[in-house]
């Protein structure tokens, strides 16, 4: 029987007298390390021979793999996530006026854009008017005012002609640059801010009973 040093891995010849003698341990003649012949004993000298495999004790100080690579992979899976959120929910985030702010400093020092801030319910109707002129033509106009707290773009008006009897004959949708130069319609609305809106409607064969428009973006 041949057994092996766990420390230097050198092959003993066993005996049985040896292992009754001992009680199974033995001194390594080449580092003289005392270990347990009978856990690594073995039939053959080519067996004794293989390296043993290691076997940890809970007082061993095991060496842990490399953390760099598990931080590398937490940064990655957390830019991942922040793009999938940007991608899917960006837009609505933006609009967020709780989030905006925060959203337009980091923009800032990185030189990126924000898509417009554009919310209807912040927009209030001061007064519309749709009147005949002396060409028979009309004229309508309207004040808007902006209460959010950021600029937004003008928005596009649905002006709907009903006859007298209430029922709609005809509808239009106005753009910004209908009503308005061009450099205002790129300057759009500042934070509390209002603008005015002029447009010059041809009379229609049908006699105008009455009218109605919304704001749209």
């Amino acid at each position: 029987m041949f057994t092996q040093c766990p420390e230097c891995h050198k092959t003993h010849t066993l005996t049985v007298d040896q292992l009754r003698t001992n009680r199974g341990m033995m001194h390594c003649k080449q580092c003289s390390v005392l270990f347990d012949a009978l856990a690594l004993i073995r039939e053959t000298e080519a067996e004794a021979g293989d390296k043993p495999e290691s076997r940890h004790f809970p007082w061993d100080n095991i060496k842990l793999p490399n953390t760099g690579y598990w931080g590398t992979a937490f940064l990655l899976g957390t830019l991942l996530f922040v793009a999938q959120v940007a991608y899917f929910e960006g837009y609505a985030i933006s609009q967020n006026p709780a989030f905006r702010p925060w959203l337009e400093k980091l923009c800032s020092p990185l030189n990126c854009a924000l898509p417009p801030y554009k919310n209807l319910n912040e927009l209030t109707v001061m007064h519309g008017s749709f009147t005949a002129m002396p060409d028979h033509n009309y004229a309508f106009k309207a004040a808007i005012s902006n209460q959010a707290l950021f600029k937004q773009p003008y928005p596009s008006i649905k002006l709907t002609l009903l006859d007298f009897d209430g029922t709609a004959f005809a509808h239009r949708i106005f753009q910004p640059q209908d009503y308005l130069p061009a450099e205002a319609v790129a300057s759009g609305i500042a934070a509390d801010a209002g603008a005015e809106i002029n447009l010059t409607i041809a009379a229609p064969q049908t006699p105008v009973g009455g009218y109605t428009f919304e704001l749209m973006y």
